[in-house]
């Protein structure tokens, strides 16, 4: 019983709380439903599969650039326009089963040149200011809509 128990949290210490995808045009991590993100959808968590992601890009390519205006925080002092460099960022997707039974996604997206590859593996990157070198949106896969787009700010 002891030897289980200590290969059970040693498996658990250990193990990772996201997994890497990539797909045509996208990289990022996938968190688990446990691994702690405040998220202000509520819900039941729940770890986005394959499909789910794909769903997602899809929909950000489809309507990214509609969400995107007044470009906030976007295209000055070296601030890229989001919609027109979406292939630039690395992921973090985050997925909540909303009140409604819809799958939604929270999307956080990093500048791949200024991504720690490790440090997104393990934790949702959180940066004050940046401008659109950072920003996150929300997916609803079953409504098939992007919304509550937030772009960081210019220091």
């Amino acid at each position: 019983m002891k030897i289980l128990l200590s290969v059970l949290l040693l498996t658990s210490f250990f193990s990772s709380p996201s997994c890497f995808i990539k797909g045509k045009g996208f990289e990022g991590y996938i968190f688990s439903s446990d691994h702690f993100v405040f998220v202000d959808v509520k819900g039941q968590r729940y770890r986005p599969d394959e499909k789910d992601i794909n769903a997602a890009e899809r929909l950000l390519k489809e309507n990214l650039k509609s969400v995107n205006t007044p470009l906030i925080n976007q295209g000055s002092k070296g601030c890229p326009v989001i919609h027109k460099n979406i292939k630039k960022y690395v992921r973090q997707y985050v997925g909540v089963i909303n009140e409604n039974g819809d799958k939604v996604l929270w999307v956080n997206f990093v500048w791949k040149s200024d991504a720690d590859r490790k440090r997104l593996s393990e934790d949702i990157e959180t940066v004050l200011d940046g401008c659109s070198h950072y920003w996150n949106v929300k997916v609803n896969i079953d409504e098939e809509i992007v919304y509550d787009l937030r772009v960081n700010g210019e220091a």
